[in-house]
């Protein structure tokens, strides 16, 4: 299987296992045990009649979604617990992208449900009543035009946990509970009123003693203060888990288990070299989606099945290349578009080295090497433009901090490939 070999001027067409732009699938999926180990015990709970409700937060690019993924296919028994065990819920996937009032939400919600259950017949069969109301409402039962004030949130959850309650009893052989997976789920205003109806819900199912539906969100770190806006003590409904980034071993399994899936997809074996492997884990900074990135770019950029040093660095820095692919998605605007200065960027780079923590005016003098004039300069208007965050709170100012982890890990990335003397394209512009 390791004889075959690619031309290195040619372009000949392989499989890339890597997902830079999607949900990674189960076989690719690495780390996060704890976590899981965590929603699978609010599965069990829910399975026995004492719901716990959980949620995931963390920056972009973190796995979020990926792991939503996994948890819908435990719950959903396609594969089992960290136990051995199969679980046997109705799991209703959904996003609330783009939803802009609770009647939206509310909306989302139900027809993922109708979805579910429409998907498995002999479901729809047995709860004919729930699958007819869901088949008939205009939200949920209730007439609402989007023009009007009509919508009555507690008539809404009165109907939808009644039917959920039905649906429960008359499935109670055949299923453990309802699991709904709400995506996205910081992205609807607080206006919206999110927090307020999950904790309006979860009362009512309380009092119907309908105790096996779960809800389980994930969002961005601000989504646990949007919830307490909404309703100031609904962020205790939930069990919550903060993913951080993948340590290095496990980046390094993510990128192993990716050749692998290849092997068996190409019929050979593509190598990489231990600096190659080791150079990926750095730049990934232990992102999910870096590492996808980044190896994704490396794979394409290979053409003799052994990804080296030079094939990282290349793939990473060229025009269109992963730092251009990452830059275009999250980071490039602020790095780019909004500073004209290489100075101001210098401060960045310093910054970086703190992460998303506080640093000190003093501190960025210190390590970037800069005049003082220059630094408050960089530093007034870097703040200005929104890049960078300063501590109001703080008796003394003069400190400040990158916005997020992920921005200081595309930084110290890109000044990685610059400093590592990696020949690049010639007019690269990125």
């Amino acid at each position: 299987m390791g004889g075959a070999t690619i031309d290195r001027n040619s372009r000949a067409k392989r499989y890339n296992p890597y997902k830079p732009n999607d949900i990674i699938h189960a076989g690719m999926f690495v780390g996060r045990l704890d976590e899981i180990d965590a929603i699978e015990r609010c599965l069990f709970q829910t399975k026995n009649g004492n719901p716990q409700h959980f949620l995931v937060q963390g920056e972009r690019g973190i796995g979020k979604s990926s792991l939503l993924f996994i948890v819908n296919m435990i719950a959903c028994g396609n594969i089992t617990t960290q136990n051995g065990e199969y679980f046997r819920f109705l799991s209703v996937p959904l996003d609330l992208g783009g939803c802009n009032t609770q009647a939206e939400v509310v909306r989302k919600i139900g027809r993922g449900l109708r979805k579910e259950i429409g998907a498995r017949q002999a479901l729809r069969e047995r709860a004919k009543v729930v699958w007819e109301w869901l088949t008939n409402w205009e939200i949920l039962g209730v007439s609402y035009n989007k023009a009007s004030e009509s919508f009555d949130a507690e008539e809404v959850a009165e109907q939808f946990v009644e039917n959920l309650s039905a649906f429960c009893n008359v499935t109670s052989d055949e299923v453990d509970g309802i699991l709904f997976l709400i995506d996205e789920a910081d992205r609807p205003s607080v206006e919206v009123g999110l927090g307020s109806y999950l904790k309006l819900v979860s009362e009512r199912l309380r009092w119907q003693n309908c105790q096996r539906v779960v809800f389980g969100l994930a969002g961005l770190p601000v989504l646990l203060s949007k919830l307490r806006e909404s309703h100031e003590s609904s962020p205790r409904l939930f069990q919550t888990f903060s993913l951080e980034q993948l340590s290095t071993d496990e980046r390094t399994r993510v990128v192993e288990r990716g050749l692998e899936e290849a092997e068996e997809r190409n019929g050979y074996k593509t190598h990489i070299s231990p600096e190659a492997l080791k150079f990926l884990a750095e730049l990934s900074e232990g992102y999910p989606h870096f590492v996808q990135q980044f190896a994704y770019s490396a794979f394409e950029q290979d053409r003799d099945n052994n990804i080296t040093i030079d094939d990282v660095g290349e793939a990473a820095y060229k025009d269109g290349g992963a730092l251009s692919q990452l830059g275009d998605k999250y980071f490039s605007t602020m790095y780019h578009s909004r500073i004209a200065s290489d100075d101001y960027r210098a401060v960045l780079h310093e910054m970086a080295n703190f992460g998303d923590q506080w640093v000190s005016r003093k501190q960025i003098l210190a390590g970037s090497g800069l005049a003082g004039t220059t630094v408050t300069n960089a530093l007034n208007a870097l703040k200005a433009r929104e890049i960078i965050l300063a501590d109001e709170s703080r008796k003394n100012r003069g400190f400040y901090r990158l916005p997020t982890k992920s921005f200081a890990a595309w930084i110290k990335a890109f000044r990685s490939i610059q400093e590592s003397g990696i020949s690049t394209e010639e007019g690269v512009n990125f």
